[in-house]
């Protein structure tokens, strides 16, 4: 096998640098003025840049935090980690992304029967007019997006997929145990 060195000015992937014709964007500009004392100008060569989201800026997850004190037994009960809210339905899943109730936002009443009961969230995803998937989110869907639901395994994966996305709660779950017994194994929590 003959080995040739190629010379190359740039890696795969990059242009050259020294192209004079590449624009490159500058940096916002800094604040030009901080007062440090009366009279005296100091100026900030470094670019201010926004580290944090707008607080109006609308979240696509929602992070609630519920903290409970009690008996060990309070954690091998069900939970719901994570809502999943559309126009008209609110699916609520386990740590294991798997569907467990699908309630009605008007009346409140469950949906016994729901297609997606059983099934395991995988994402969502946004379809273009012409019926094309253009985006898809891992593991929980954006707002805007439908939620794609799944069961089965391999050729036989049955997909489903909701109405337009407009809320995904995650749920932290923290206890505190009063009581002097063993907590659940690990096994009870997460399958509960």
């Amino acid at each position: 096998m003959s080995s040739r060195k190629r010379s190359r000015e740039t890696q795969r992937g990059y242009s050259s640098p020294l192209r004079e014709d590449v624009e490159v964007p500058k940096a916002p500009a800094a604040p030009r003025e901080a007062l440090v004392d009366p009279g005296e100008l100091v100026v900030d060569a470094r670019p201010s840049i926004p580290l944090v989201q707008p607080p109006d800026a609308p979240h696509d997850l929602e992070l609630e935090e519920i903290v409970e004190r009690g008996t060990p037994r309070l954690l091998g009960d069900a939970w719901c980690a994570v809502e999943v809210w559309t126009q008209n339905r609110v699916y609520g899943l386990d740590g294991a992304l798997v569907c467990r109730f699908v309630r009605d936002r008007r009346t409140n009443v469950t949906h016994e029967d729901h297609p997606v009961l059983g099934a395991r969230l995988l994402g969502g995803q946004r379809r273009a007019e012409d019926g094309r998937i253009t985006h898809v989110a891992h593991p929980f869907p954006r707002r805007g997006m439908a939620a794609v639901f799944a069961t089965g395994m391999g050729a036989r994966l049955r997909v489903s997929e909701t109405s337009s996305v407009t809320r995904v709660v995650v749920r932290q779950r923290v206890v505190e145990l009063t009581a002097e017994t063993a907590p659940p194994t690990w096994d009870a929590i997460v399958g509960g």
